[in-house]
């Protein structure tokens, strides 16, 4: 008899294969098989893009094709600070599949391809005015029926939009992705924290992108691949990375370096690597600024810049969403994250909730399929729209109508 038969009668499992024996699921991180972290353009997902022209500057808007008829509703979706318009690409694919409608997604203040006069003006009174103004003027005098989507900032902007008296008649549903007051203000406090634990600059786009997917910013990499590069801009020629996209050449740099001891305080500790056996998760260090001349990228906007802004997106939130005169549904990634208004008002069935797990808080991005499942059914179950073909086909409408 073998050693290796006698082996698997003995252990039931044959003898692990050596480190050395050069198959990649059991090589050391960041060596062997990797991910494709190459960005991918916008243009995969949205029909085409607008700069609008308001008083307070140009906002830049991504569509996805025109609905059949004029009284398709439009889902405008608002990002959350730090992210961009791009955050909602794989879900617009979604949503557009499941439901008729058409998918608004713009760049706030300060973000992606917008450009102002005063982009340090992130209050939530600006940010609202931005988008009443950009709304009118894409749709003039004749305003669509309009579903709110919002994600943990554009969630709190979404929830004021929909007070506006110019819109709120046109308001038909309202939708808020992981953004509660109560936790929002308590975690506050370790916000700056959080933003001294990312790096500063990255070596190309690439770079950037297995960041956010391995630091579990977001958990999805073909969302990543085409969110990220609207993150960050060249530090040579001062645009937004999203205009490289369509003639980038894979770079081949060295991968995100990693340490394998405790982690500091300011490190996010990242996701295990589902491909690699016997290892600890590792820890992303943050890159210090002027870290070399090869830094090519950094962050579109400063975020611990904007801390003055951050009570007032969140503060009367909870009350504001309750109060919204059209349907309401809130979209978690935990459901320890109500808060006591809230507990309160679900309880009295007076919104919608559901809760997605195996995400992080970009719930829209790390799983956009079950996001649009969710909005769809809710804009079914509230007959703001029909279903596609392939909607039919998944049977969205689920539960009775409800406040």
């Amino acid at each position: 008899m073998s050693a290796l038969q006698k082996s698997i009668m003995k252990g039931k499992l044959p003898p692990r294969v050596p480190r050395n024996s050069g198959i990649s699921k059991l090589a050391p991180f960041n060596s062997g098989r990797r991910k494709d972290y190459t960005p991918v353009s916008w243009k995969q997902y949205f029909d085409k893009y607008l700069d609008v022209e308001t008083d307070g500057g140009t906002f830049r808007v991504y569509l996805s094709a025109e609905p059949d008829h004029p009284e398709r509703p439009r889902i405008v979706t608002l990002h959350g600070g730090g992210y961009s318009a791009l955050s909602w690409a794989l879900f617009t694919e979604e949503i557009t599949s499941m439901i008729h409608c058409q998918v608004v997604s713009m760049d706030v203040r300060g973000h992606g391809e917008t450009k102002v006069t005063d982009s340090d003006d992130l209050c939530i009174d600006t940010l609202v005015r931005d988008v009443e103004q950009v709304l009118h003027k894409i749709f003039s005098s004749e305003l669509p029926p309009l579903i709110l989507v919002g994600h943990s900032m554009g969630g709190a902007i979404a929830v004021k939009t929909a007070h506006l008296p110019s819109l709120v008649q046109n308001v038909q549903g309202i939708a808020v992705i992981d953004v509660v007051e109560g936790t929002a203000m308590d975690a506050l406090a370790s916000m700056q924290s959080f933003l001294r634990s990312r790096p500063t600059h990255f070596k190309s786009i690439e770079h950037a992108i297995e960041w956010c997917v391995r630091s579990g910013q977001v958990r999805n990499v073909d969302s990543a691949k085409v969110s990220m590069p609207s993150q960050i801009v060249n530090c040579e020629t001062g645009l937004l990375a999203t205009n490289e996209v369509e003639s980038y050449v894979a770079q081949g740099d060295s991968p995100v370096s990693a340490t394998r001891h405790e982690p500091r305080p300011d490190c996010i500790a990242e996701e295990p690597d589902m491909d690699v056996e016997d290892h600890p998760p590792t820890f992303i260090k943050p890159t210090p600024v002027g870290d070399g001349a090869n830094m090519k990228y950094r962050w579109r906007i400063d975020l611990s810049q904007t801390e003055q802004h951050w009570a007032g997106w969140f503060k009367g939130l909870s009350g504001a969403f309750l109060s919204v005169g059209a349907p309401r549904l809130l979209l978690l990634a935990s459901i320890d994250g109500l808060d006591r208004e809230l507990t309160v008002g679900q309880m009295q069935g007076k919104f919608q909730m559901q809760v997605l797990a195996r995400c992080g808080h970009a719930v829209h991005e790390d799983t956009p399929g079950e996001v649009a499942r969710v909005i769809s059914s809710f804009a079914l179950r509230h007959k703001l729209t029909s279903p596609t073909e392939e909607g039919e086909s998944m049977n969205l409408v689920w539960g009775t109508p409800g406040c």
